[in-house]
């Protein structure tokens, strides 16, 4: 059995201003994240370009990912 974990359309650009008040990103989000992005369930771009910017945002630092 899977569990699919969606973020709602109305949260993402929320989350994201979150996140970069913060600098930090909690695993759990973070990988719902993650999963979005790969599944390609997102349903419009601007949705996704926030998905990628917070992603790259991870890998180069800027945000840290807390347990």
């Amino acid at each position: 059995m899977t569990t699919k974990t969606y973020i709602p359309e109305y949260t993402i650009s929320e989350v994201y201003l979150n996140i970069w008040k913060s600098g930090k990103i909690d695993r759990t989000v973070f990988h719902q994240i993650q999963y979005e992005i790969n599944s390609q369930s997102l349903r419009s771009s601007d949705d996704r370009k926030i998905v990628s910017r917070l992603l790259y945002a991870v890998r180069r630092g800027w945000v840290s990912v807390m347990d």
